[in-house]
Formats: C-alpha cells, sequence, structure tokens
C-alpha cells in the first residue's frame, strides 16, 4: 500500500493539497492529528511526509493562539459574547472545560481550519505556479553571447 508513488512524490498538485489538508487537520482539537492526517493522505493519496509535516503547524507554541482565534470566531459566527476560558491540552479539561464552550470552539475550528487549508492551498499553488512560470522563461531565453578575451 505505501508502495503507491502519490505518497512520494513531489509534484504541484499532490504537495499542495497535501499542505490543505495538514492545515485543516491541524485545527483538529483533540490530540489524534498524526493518525488523523495518515489515514486521510492515504485515501487522499496526497504526499505523505508533507501532509504529516504539514500538521505540525500545531504545536506546543500554536495551539494556545490557535484556539483562541477559533473560539473568537466561532462564537461571533454564532452570534454570542465571548467569554474568558483558560485552554489546558488536557484530559480534564476536555471533559470540564469545553463544555461551556463546545459549540463555537467547534465551529470555529472547523471555519479556520478551512480558511487555512484554503489560504494554504492557493498560496502554495501560486507561487509554485509562479516558480514554473519563471523557470519556463529563463530555459526560453535566448542565451547571451560569450564575450572572447581578446575583445
Amino acid at each position: 500500500m505505501l508502495a503507491n508513488p502519490a505518497y512520494w512524490s513531489i509534484h504541484r498538485t499532490s504537495v499542495t493539497r497535501a499542505v490543505a489538508l495538514g492545515l485543516f487537520v491541524s485545527f483538529i482539537p483533540l490530540p489524534v492529528h498524526l493518525p488523523v492526517i495518515t489515514v486521510l493522505a492515504l485515501l487522499l493519496q496526497v504526499n505523505l511526509p508533507v501532509a504529516i509535516a504539514t500538521v505540525f503547524v500545531s504545536n506546543p507554541l500554536t495551539m494556545v493562539p490557535q484556539y483562541a482565534l477559533s473560539y473568537w470566531v466561532g462564537a461571533h459566527l454564532l452570534g454570542i459574547g465571548v467569554h474568558e476560558f483558560a485552554f489546558e491540552m488536557s484530559w480534564e479539561w476536555l471533559r470540564t472545560g469545553l463544555l461551556p464552550i463546545w459549540k463555537p470552539f467547534l465551529l470555529g475550528c472547523v471555519v479556520c481550519g478551512a480558511a487555512a487549508a484554503i489560504l494554504g492551498y492557493v498560496i502554495l499553488g501560486t507561487l509554485w505556479h509562479i516558480t514554473l512560470v519563471m523557470k519556463y522563461h529563463e530555459r526560453k531565453r535566448p542565451a547571451k553571447p560569450k564575450k572572447s578575451a581578446n575583445a
């Protein structure tokens, strides 16, 4: 199964989709990123190492701002007030602290994950395309004549 070249090839479609998938999965508010991204990358046949690496956008340094933004976005989309909460990456917090804010929090995670995925896909795809166009024009440009040593 892992012999499929789609999991390892580095071409624009596979890599940009892997980045988008990784960014979306990084907004899942449970510590299940690696199993989820692995299964989804295999099912969707995107570049596996890129997808796994992209999930690490969500890490101990970025989780709190990432999830606070998600909660803020979800609360505003639902038209409810934003309440202060102290986020902890623990099962106890998931059982008790998440209860009063779960609707706006999860909605915000889905919306922010989708927005990050779309932005990542578009930005990386555009940069990749620009690079290819620039390389194409460099190849098509006539070679400059070499100056001789006698001139």
